[in-house]
């Protein structure tokens, strides 16, 4: 095999493993980020849930003339 055919090779082999390897990197932060956003947003939702209970019996309050 001639050198230049097999320098060539090597940058093309070398090339491919470097792209394969971003793309897993970039998966495995993206799954991370993924779970890290999910979990905020759950606990927004939940603080969310507790104002809209508390705003709803508040008003009730008012309707009965509670207040």
């Amino acid at each position: 095999m001639d050198a230049g055919i097999a320098s060539v090779l090597a940058a093309v082999v070398t090339g491919f493993l470097a792209i394969v390897g971003m793309l897993i990197q970039f998966r495995k932060e993206n799954h991370d980020d993924h779970a890290i956003v999910a979990g905020t947003l759950n606990r927004l939702a939940d603080g969310v849930e507790r104002v809209e209970e508390k705003v709803d019996s508040h008003i009730t309050d008012h309707a009965r003339g509670m207040m």
